[in-house]
């Protein structure tokens, strides 16, 4: 991880998801700083201060889910982080439904899993193009 890379939300209410997440996060060079929460409200209260530019967020938790989560997050002017919506339940409905609402992808837990690293790379690089 490095002082100029990407900050980084993880959450999910599953401690061995958001464990193997942390893992997958600390061989990147692209990665300054990764949060996590176990559900979306404490997630919603580090926004404002973390102002993380990718959020990878589970949609079924207990309390707020992340569907609704998605929904405040648009809502908000103040930060615009890339949302990467993580599910086990990839149902066609859930994946409309995440992007319609603005969610930039919606990843499949077991089989869409690994290619967070690779997405994470290419949001690190189009904020280098950026500036």
């Amino acid at each position: 991880m490095n002082a100029e890379g990407l900050k980084i939300l993880l959450v999910d209410d599953v401690q061995l998801v958001l464990q193997r997440l942390q893992i997958l996060l600390s061989g990147l060079k692209q990665v300054s700083r990764a949060e996590v929460a176990e559900n979306a409200e404490k997630a919603f209260s580090l926004l404002t201060h973390f102002q993380p530019h990718i959020i990878v967020l589970d949609i079924n938790m207990p309390g707020m889910n992340g569907i609704d989560m998605l929904k405040l997050i648009r809502e908000r002017k103040d930060i615009n982080p890339v949302v990467i919506m993580l599910s086990n339940h990839a149902f066609s409905l859930y994946r409309e439904e995440c992007m319609r609402l603005g969610a930039d992808y919606f990843l499949d837990k077991s089989r869409d899993f690994l290619m967070i690293p690779s997405i994470i790379k290419s949001v690190h690089e189009q904020r280098v193009l950026q500036y």
